[in-house]
């Protein structure tokens, strides 16, 4: 039987000729959402808030016959574009399990032994960032590998691929390209506050990759579909004091009436985000 990393890599190869999605997909994963609810005929939310638990890259959960992920907006927009990749790894594979347990957590540098969660980062290392098309064009960025690879090779790969700069770095250890003592001299970089950020526009392009874009987001559809299921009664007001809990603010800032009577569970919800 094949390693389960190469079932994983095969899977994202596939999963991108099926939609044509080409070898840059980081700026497509909205489209790639929309795709998936289409093509597989699931209801799927994005909802992007920052955490206070920095280690927590975000999350996926299941409720109403909706597949909601949220990602942590207090992590790099490289970070978080990873963070969905592997949650269409979930949903591609794993719905049932999604459906029966609730929520699955995504934590930062996880070392969890899992081969579900090993399988669903190398989907997303293979969709973000293919190992064909990285060989190549390392090829050409170190003239067949004779010019050394530094800091700025790093960041022009980040770039091309739109993800958080250790994810280059860990990918190239990966494929071959560096070993790991080099991995560890790219990515001294970050041990200095903005070093990173001066290279990057130096080389003229902008930091966005790099840092915490902190924003508060859920789709304007996501909240079309809330208000429809709240009036017909599949959402109730619990419900979405949890929803908009996570985006730090209450229901009333959309225009809902305030409950007074909430349930216990609801309350204590609330009164965990404030911990």
């Amino acid at each position: 039987m094949a390693d389960f990393r190469e079932i994983a890599y095969e899977r994202a190869r596939n999963f991108r000729d099926k939609y044509n999605l080409g070898n840059y997909c980081a700026n497509q994963l909205l489209e790639i959402l929309d795709l998936l609810e289409q093509d597989e005929r699931i209801n799927i939310e994005l909802i992007r808030t920052p955490f206070e638990n920095i280690k927590l890259a975000g999350f996926i959960g299941y409720k109403h016959d909706t597949f909601v992920i949220v990602t942590n907006t207090n992590l790099t927009l490289g970070n978080e574009r990873f963070t969905i990749a592997h949650e269409i790894y979930h949903l591609l594979q794993n719905r049932v399990y999604i459906k029966k347990n609730s929520i699955i957590e995504e934590m930062v540098d996880n070392d969890d032994e899992d081969v579900n969660e090993l399988m669903a980062n190398c989907f997303a290392t293979e969709l973000l960032m293919p190992k064909e098309d990285i060989e190549v064009y390392i090829n050409k960025m170190t003239l067949n590998q004779t010019k050394d690879i530094d800091f700025s090779t790093v960041i022009k790969f980040q770039q091309k691929y739109g993800v958080d700069y250790v994810a280059i770095t860990k990918r190239l250890k990966e494929v071959g390209v560096i070993e790991d003592n080099k991995k560890q001299e790219l990515e001294a970089i970050l041990n200095t506050y903005d070093d990173l950020e001066k290279l990057t526009k130096n080389l003229g392009y902008k930091n966005d990759l790099n840092i915490p874009s902190q924003a508060t987001l859920i789709l304007q559809r996501d909240l079309e579909v809330l208000k429809a299921n709240f009036d017909n009664g599949d959402t109730t007001y619990d419900d979405l004091v949890r929803i908009f809990g996570y985006l730090g603010c209450e229901p009333e800032k959309f225009g809902y009436e305030s409950h007074k009577e909430l349930t216990d569970a609801a309350k204590n919800f609330m009164d965990s985000l404030l911990e």
